[in-house]
């Protein structure tokens, strides 16, 4: 039988409680309570526990309805363990206005697969999920032609926030997501283009295409955000770009190189801040038959360049990758950057590649710093802004 008493040396204000443990040896803890009534509670409850222990019955769901029978009568409420699906649910509309809206999106639809691939038990609780659950995923995401990269994103990296926050608020003992070993894999390199083929491609190119091109050789912007750049982003003054990335949330400032300054001056410029700098691209999607992407890859084609494939398709998800899109200008921005010299540092400051919490607002001299990195690249032959 549990009882209360005083700490022996009465150097503690707190009642201690004296009860047997499971495998018969008797134990003597501090309640941390100095209201007597509610410390004989807390007694109660661990032998209670104890008890079902020795019977061999204690089960998660009978120790935590201990738990909160003893929380109810100290007058707090309970803690209630939501389903995985109620707790998914409630992470992803937790994230809105947090997370930019592409990763709102993406977090969503791995929350999606991932309760498709629990099927019923998707309506456990939370606490009841095990490694296996994932590493079940894990493997079904990858048997469906997924890279390893992806795979490991979707699990060890998305799946594992909304899990860490439930540890944090004491609805998990453990994240059940860190158990998953990380798949091993090689990341798809992108190649690059040289400035020849840069001259075909804005020559093949017709309307908005051919600024879209320099912008992106450039400026090292991706297709997405450099299709939807306004006025207002452009500063012909300071001859300077500006502009937040919607992959990152990352604030960035990028000099203007003087033949993508020729372009911009040739073009009908609007006193709008918010009429789009390429109206002829500015609404059209990034992906699909129609997308931005579909038809940078026809405008290679018209030039002869070959996409080539550093990826085969595998499976139903799986997607081939070619060695040549829009994305390798982003790359080949880069490269030449590295080439002429310019640091590292300064190379993530103008692809972006900069932490998001990362000032980004330059003074004048790391300003013209830039703008000197960028001057470094060489100008294309007089054709390509023709």
């Amino acid at each position: 039988m549990a009882s209360l008493h005083r700490e022996p040396r009465g150097k503690s204000p707190y009642w201690y409680c004296a009860y047997r443990l499971a495998d018969g040896r008797r134990a003597f803890k501090s309640t941390k309570q100095t209201d007597k009534k509610r410390a004989s509670q807390i007694c109660q409850a661990w032998e209670h526990a104890e008890e079902l222990a020795a019977k061999g019955e204690a089960t998660r769901d009978r120790l935590f309805a201990v738990v909160n029978q003893t929380l109810e009568r100290m007058g707090h409420r309970p803690v209630e363990i939501p389903t995985v699906k109620q707790w998914l649910d409630r992470w992803t509309t937790g994230e809105e206005g947090a997370v930019s809206y592409r990763t709102l999106e993406r977090y969503k639809q791995v929350a999606k697969d991932f309760l498709e691939s629990l099927g019923t038990r998707s309506r456990i609780k939370l606490n009841a999920l095990t490694t296996e659950d994932f590493t079940k995923f894990r493997d079904e995401l990858l048997a469906e032609g997924r890279s390893p990269q992806t795979v490991n994103i979707n699990v060890r990296k998305v799946l594992k926030r909304p899990f860490k926050i439930a540890l944090e608020e004491g609805l998990l003992q453990r994240n059940p997501v860190a158990g998953v070993r990380q798949l091993r894999g090689t990341t798809a390199e992108k190649g690059t283009f040289t400035p020849e083929q840069i001259v075909k491609l804005v020559a093949a190119a017709e309307g908005d295409w051919k600024g879209l091109i320099l912008a992106g050789y450039y400026t090292g912007a991706r297709l997405s955000d450099l299709a939807r750049l306004q006025w207002g982003n452009v500063d012909l003054a300071e001859k300077a770009i500006t502009f937040t990335q919607r992959k990152t949330d990352t604030k960035v400032k990028v000099p203007i190189h003087p033949d993508l300054e020729e372009y911009l001056l040739e073009r009908p410029s609007s006193d709008n801040p918010k009429a789009p700098l390429l109206p002829q691209l500015s609404d059209k999607p990034g992906s699909g038959k129609s997308g931005l992407s579909m038809s940078f890859k026809r405008i290679m084609e018209r030039a002869g360049i070959a996409a080539g494939t550093i990826r085969e398709r595998k499976g139903e998800a799986g997607r081939s990758v070619s060695a040549l899109s829009f994305h390798s200008l982003r790359h080949s921005f880069n490269t030449a950057l590295k080439r002429a010299g310019v640091s590292q540092e300064d190379r993530q400051k103008l692809t972006g590649h900069a932490s998001a919490q990362m000032n980004t607002v330059y003074t004048h001299t790391e300003l013209e710093t830039l703008r000197s990195a960028i001057g470094s690249i060489a100008r294309l032959p007089r054709e390509a802004n023709e």
